[in-house]
């Protein structure tokens, strides 16, 4: 279940994936659920086509994050009676408090940023002075969105957008703190400097799915770069991503085989603990981390819905595997294996796997750049996943 009109091309894999293994999948949108018949109203991949199709209301249903609104609470609550969900948006752990109850845990303490809410206008100056470069960023915040690096230069301020910075007065930082940031649920963090040598902000998204097993899996780690911004590393905004190893070995010399084992053994561990503090189904998360100078790793935040571009075919083989264990093992309907009465789904996988290993293979290309500036193979990446 999404909440885009036509099926992503992630769904076309997966909807292949599910039908060698067994499964029938069907793409729908919440408005799509009638909850009066118990019935559901979506597409099925069928002959390499979507075909309309109208079915009784599954057993399982993989949900995003991002189909929990105002006006579907009445549906989640239907859901959450008749089907098992993938993900459940109740108990979601925002960035602030997320950082709490990490603060509480010893085992991941150490990725803890000093955190405190934004208030008044005296909350931003006291954090200010006490770590002289901060963060100003929304607690329900979205790829980059409203995020503000700040920092004391003698009598003024440097405020930093994007890719944008400018010098403010006090009088002026106080007005622009009352325009866009007071009551609008506000935290101030202390500012971690993730930057490579080029001087370029960056982070790590650690990509972890459920298995076979129903245990956690790192699916891919990668860096994020912001080229030529200002606060953060948001691909959106302009930017690129590469292969965690090649960016490590570049940029960390000899301590970069142990940051690459911190980064993996956090993606191995953190997620249990998240299950614990949310209580509430999950399937995939997207740990944002920085990394700095010294090698020492922070958490930025927990993302319950993240981007599958990196990973596609991977992530949609991962889906469908832990589809088998939920419906081996919580649902009680055993499934026999691999579709072996439809030879064409053999070769429409492979055909997907191609188109796949295209962008990966640009992907590759942008990893070999010497200078990380790879928004021109992005956009090729995307005009790619468009077609598809």
């Amino acid at each position: 279940m999404r909440r885009a009109e036509n099926p992503p091309f992630i769904a076309k894999i997966t909807a292949v994936m599910c039908h060698y293994y067994g499964f029938e999948l069907i793409y729908m949108r919440p408005k799509d659920i009638d909850m009066a018949n118990n019935t559901v109203r979506g597409r099925m991949y069928i002959n390499n086509k979507w075909v309309e199709v109208t079915k009784d209301l599954p057993a399982l249903i993989d949900i995003s994050a991002y189909c929990f609104m105002k006006e579907t609470r009445e549906l989640m609550e239907y859901l959450r009676k008749n089907v098992r969900l993938t993900f459940d948006k109740k108990n979601a752990l925002n960035k602030a408090k997320l950082q709490r109850e990490l603060a509480k845990d010893g085992e991941f303490s150490h990725l803890v940023i000093p955190t405190a809410k934004a208030k008044t206008f005296e909350d931003v100056e006291a954090f200010l002075e006490k770590y002289s470069t901060i963060v100003m960023k929304p607690v329900y915040g979205q790829q980059g969105k409203g995020i503000y690096k700040l920092k004391q230069n003698g009598d003024e301020y440097l405020l930093g957008y994007q890719k944008e910075e400018q010098r403010l007065t006090r009088d002026e930082l106080e007005k622009h703190f009352q325009t866009n940031i007071s009551g609008k649920n506000y935290i101030l963090q202390k500012y971690i400097t993730s930057r490579s040598k080029a001087g370029d902000p960056f982070d790590c998204r650690i990509h972890v799915q459920k298995n076979r097993n129903g245990k956690w899996q790192v699916a891919k780690k990668y860096i994020r770069i912001g080229i030529g911004q200002k606060v953060m590393s948001n691909v959106n905004q302009g930017g690129g991503i590469s292969d965690t190893k090649p960016f490590l070995k570049a940029n960390f010399d000899d301590k970069w085989k142990e940051i690459e084992d911190n980064l993996t053994e956090l993606g191995e561990t953190l997620p249990y603990k998240i299950e614990q503090l949310k209580k509430t189904p999950t399937m995939s998360i997207g740990f944002d981390v920085a990394i700095d100078k010294s090698g020492d790793l922070y958490l930025f935040e927990s993302n319950g819905a993240p981007n599958t571009t990196p990973l596609v075919a991977h992530s949609a083989l991962l889906n469908v595997e832990y589809y088998t264990f939920i419906r081996d093992n919580e649902l009680n309907e055993v499934i026999s294996g691999p579709d072996t009465q439809h030879a064409n789904s053999d070769v429409e996988i492979d055909r997907l796997k191609q188109k796949n290993e295209q962008l990966e293979k640009r992907m590759r290309t942008m990893e070999q750049s010497t200078s990380w500036r790879v928004t021109a193979p992005l956009r090729i990446l995307g005009k790619l996943l468009k077609k598809n």
